[in-house]
């Protein structure tokens, strides 16, 4: 029997989406795989041909970034004991387990040092305006570039210059989750999927929002309180671990662009509003307004300033399954691709 090809795949510690790519290249079976990262993926080590690597974080016990002493040279450059330890906890996974390739998920300090150790680098492609130096640098390091989405979504001056060398892997649909039913429609329900923190939607435009659509019951996924007097169509589900349900059952989805929130609202087959919450880089700006102007998705550029009632009106004419068109590939496809990188960026530099 032929060996998979030994891949390391370094997860970042901010947020959780990192950790689910790397449990869908683990489930896929097609690498012998070595995460490593901050965060175990729960269920990772049951997989087969898969291990994971407990890295020391690389921001303080509160979760704030570390300070920096000077101008940092790269995006996170803080000098301390807990990011040498990381580093010398890093490459020691990496010395024993020797991996033919190493995809960096995302962070241009560990893709410049994999390649200064001598590995051969894939580095995620994520939207947004990428140009500062610092991600021109993380590229220049890479074998090649991985973006789990579609070419037709990606930027046309990133496609002239890094196109030649860049995987466009379509999005895998999330695994399980509740079933669609198309007929079922009609109880003018929307579900709104925000995240917590200062960067999910204000509970005052919400408020507003929903006043202005009275005839609307607007679910809210993500939001648990509030301090103002909210309208009677308004309910705040809090954080929920699946909300594919409340997703299926919506007549109309309003989600951030996130990249897990928005395979979140493809899988559950309904018409979808996506308004970007602020990120760096314009990361969900650029991802909402590329399915825009592609698939013809309903977008706000923000919660204020816009008819609330106009723009359900589109969504409610637009087609349920233009997301699942937009983004979707078989996991045949994906497997595929993700093996043929592998297996080309190897062979370069062995």
């Amino acid at each position: 029997m032929t060996a998979l090809p030994r891949v390391a795949y370094y997860t970042h510690h901010h947020g959780s989406g990192h950790l689910r790519h790397a449990l869908n290249i683990a489930r896929l079976q097609v690498v012998d795989l070595l995460v490593t990262g901050s965060t175990e993926p729960a269920g990772l080590r049951a997989i087969p041909k898969t291990r994971f690597a407990q890295l020391t974080i690389d921001t303080g016990p509160d979760g704030e970034p570390y300070p920096t002493p000077e101008e940092p040279f790269l995006h996170y450059t803080p000098t301390n004991s807990a990011i040498r330890d990381r580093i010398a906890e890093l490459h020691a996974a990496w010395r024993d387990f020797d991996p033919q390739v190493i995809i960096i998920d995302v962070s241009a300090e560990a893709a410049i040092f994999a390649r200064l150790c001598g590995y051969p680098v894939i580095y995620r492609r994520m939207p947004g305006d990428r140009s500062d130096a610092v991600h021109k640098l993380a590229y220049a390091s890479a074998s090649e570039l991985v973006a789990y989405y579609p070419r037709h979504l990606e930027d046309s001056s990133f496609l002239e210059a890094f196109g030649h060398r860049t995987q466009h892997l379509g999005m895998l649909a999330p695994t399980g989750g509740a079933a669609t039913d198309p007929t079922k429609p009609g109880g003018r329900i929307i579900t709104v999927q925000t995240s917590l923190g200062g960067n999910g939607v204000k509970i005052s435009d919400l408020a507003q929002a929903a006043r202005s659509c009275p005839s609307w019951q607007w679910n809210v996924a993500g939001l648990s309180t509030g301090n103002i007097d909210l309208p009677p169509n308004v309910r705040l589900l809090g954080v929920l671990n699946d909300p594919s349900e409340e997703l299926a059952t919506a007549d109309i989805i309003i989600t951030s662009a996130g990249y897990h929130a928005v395979a979140a609202a493809a899988a559950a087959g309904r018409p979808t509003i996506l308004v970007p919450e602020e990120r760096p880089f314009g990361e969900q700006a650029a991802f909402a307004r590329a399915l825009a102007s592609t698939a013809g998705i309903p977008m706000a550029e923000s919660w204020s300033d816009v008819s609330w009632p106009d723009l359900l009106r589109q969504a409610e004419a637009s087609d349920a399954s233009a997301l699942q068109k937009a983004l979707f590939v078989s996991q045949e496809s994906f497997k595929g691709g993700l093996l043929d990188l592998v297996l080309r960026v190897s062979a370069a530099g062995s």
